[in-house]
Order: C-alpha cells, then sequence, then structure tokens
C-alpha cells in the first residue's frame, strides 16, 4: 500500500478527457476532491454539488451516509415545518393541473425527524426564461434549445423534498470564509476547499476541460438526469475561467497543473493555452502522462 501523499490533490471535473484514467490508482497516492454526478461511478475523498436537483439524488442515494459532501443551499427544517411549506401555491399561483408533479418528495424513513427543501417558483422561472429568450433574440444571438431547457425549463421549477438522517456526513458550501460560497461553480469550489488545506502544496486540474473537441456539451454525463442533452451546445466557460483564476492568485504559496490529454497545440480545442490565464507564475500545463511522473515521484 503506497502512502497517500496529501501535499498533492486532484480536482477532478467530469470533462471528457478523464475518460479511461485509473482513478482508484490516483486516489490510493494523492487527495481527490471532483464534482456531481462523479458519485454514480467513483467515490472521491471529497464530492463538490451545487445542483438543486442533483444534490438531492446524491442524498437519496445513500451516499452521504458514508462520504463527504459539500452542498450549496442545505439546511435542514424539522417535521413540524412541512404542512406549512410543501404546497403547490409555492410553486404556482396559476391555475395548473398537475402542481402535484413538481413535487418531489423522497420517501421517509423512520426516526429520520427533518427534511431539507428546495425548489423554484414555475412563475417566477417561466418569465426569466422568457425575458433572457427575448433579449437574446433582439441580439440576434443563437442559444440551443437543451441549454435553455436545462437551466430554464420548466422540469427545472418545483420542489424537492429529502428527509434526512439524523447523522450524516453533509458539509455546507457555504462554509467558507464570510460564510458563502461566493457563487462558485461546482469545478471552482473543488479548487478552492483543496487550496484552503494547509498541506495542499501542488493541485492537479484533471477532466477541467473547459472547451469542447466539438460545438457540442463536453460532459461525461451528457443525456443523463440532470445533465443537458447529448446535442446540446458547448457551455460557454468564461465564469469557469474566471472564478479559477481568482483561486490561483489568492494561493500563490500552491503550484497549479492544468492537466490536458497531450502537450499544447496551436489552435487545439483541449490541450491549449487559456489566454485569460496567461502570466499567472503558479500555473502550469502538463499531460496526463506527467501528471502520472510526479505523483509517482
Amino acid at each position: 500500500m503506497i502512502n497517500k501523499d496529501t501535499s498533492k490533490v486532484i480536482c477532478l471535473g467530469n470533462g471528457e478527457s478523464r475518460i479511461g484514467l485509473d482513478l482508484p490508482d490516483l486516489q490510493q497516492k494523492v487527495v481527490v476532491y471532483g464534482c456531481n454526478a462523479l458519485y454514480r461511478d467513483f467515490t472521491p475523498d471529497y464530492l463538490v454539488c451545487c445542483d438543486i436537483e442533483m444534490s438531492h439524488e446524491i442524498y437519496r442515494s445513500g451516499y452521504c451516509q458514508d462520504n463527504v459532501v459539500y452542498f450549496r443551499d442545505w439546511s435542514r427544517l424539522p417535521e413540524e415545518a412541512y404542512e406549512q411549506l410543501v404546497t403547490p401555491s409555492h410553486i404556482s399561483q396559476q391555475d395548473i393541473v398537475d402542481l402535484e408533479s413538481f413535487i418531489h418528495e423522497s420517501p421517509r424513513v423512520e426516526g429520520w425527524n427533518e427534511f431539507v427543501m428546495s425548489g423554484q417558483d414555475l412563475d417566477r422561472l417561466r418569465q426569466i426564461r422568457e425575458d433572457y429568450l427575448t433579449r437574446v433574440r433582439e441580439n440576434g444571438v443563437d442559444v440551443h434549445p437543451s441549454n435553455i431547457d436545462i437551466v430554464l425549463g420548466d422540469k427545472r421549477a418545483g420542489l424537492w423534498i429529502t428527509w434526512v438522517a439524523p447523522e450524516d456526513k453533509v458539509r455546507k458550501t457555504e462554509s467558507l470564509p464570510g460564510n458563502s460560497d461566493y457563487s462558485f461553480c461546482s469545478g471552482a469550489l473543488c479548487n478552492l476547499f483543496a487550496s484552503l488545506e494547509e498541506t495542499t502544496k501542488e493541485l492537479y486540474l484533471v477532466g477541467m476541460d473547459l472547451y469542447s473537441e466539438t460545438e457540442n456539451v463536453n460532459n461525461v454525463y451528457k443525456g443523463t438526469d440532470c445533465y443537458i442533452k447529448e446535442d446540446g451546445g458547448m457551455i460557454p466557460p468564461e465564469n469557469w475561467i474566471k472564478q479559477h483564476q481568482l483561486v490561483f492568485e489568492k494561493f500563490p504559496h500552491i503550484q497549479y497543473y492544468k492537466v490536458n490529454p497531450k502537450s499544447i497545440k496551436d489552435f487545439d480545442r483541449i490541450n491549449r493555452v487559456i489566454e485569460e490565464w496567461e502570466g499567472i507564475p503558479n500555473l502550469n500545463y502538463i499531460t496526463h502522462e506527467e501528471m502520472y511522473e510526479r505523483i509517482n515521484t
């Protein structure tokens, strides 16, 4: 058994470039943070999830009983609050026949006397969607319908109610300094949480592809629950890029590595230098092979 080197951390995104990596082998050697649906295939040391539906999916799977997970907006409520909070009127004020179908509740286990409720108002969501579509039409912007649906479609509205165990291993993403998570995405939060550990000296961004080899979405889990369809358009990476950069600059004592499948090539969509990150002194680009060499030394 190789002793795990806690000075080295992998932050594992769900970009398709990570397909084929031996994740259990890497985890034996270094600390691994992961995002969202990764739990379906692999158990990292720490999992981070910021999406409402995905958080409830993860909890209902039983994963949180034995594994550390960071969730956003995850607050326990007493059973006495159920009747007051879980009502169709909290979904929409319109006369909609199937409002009950917008309530997604987990089975209640005997002795579980608290629940977590998350939700989005259907009326408000529809208004936001219409305003957005009007704006992009006026600006002549072409947005793929699947990209709109995954964020602003009717199925994103409703109430998610999950009954929770007396004890679990859920941590709040808002546990960061200032009691906030700064609205970071899951991948950037993995980076930030790992960087805050005093032992971290080297941090490897793996499967954080940012871009796509095609015009379509780049994600291992595309087409599955909580994810954009396979034919959905590539998600613009600007926010991800900015958030990671803030972390790089906040922790100058940590050496960061953007890990790509191959060496940097001009005009390559994945194996590329990120223009916004040029000049950052504690960031380098390496290949999968070079990462293995560093981790095994």
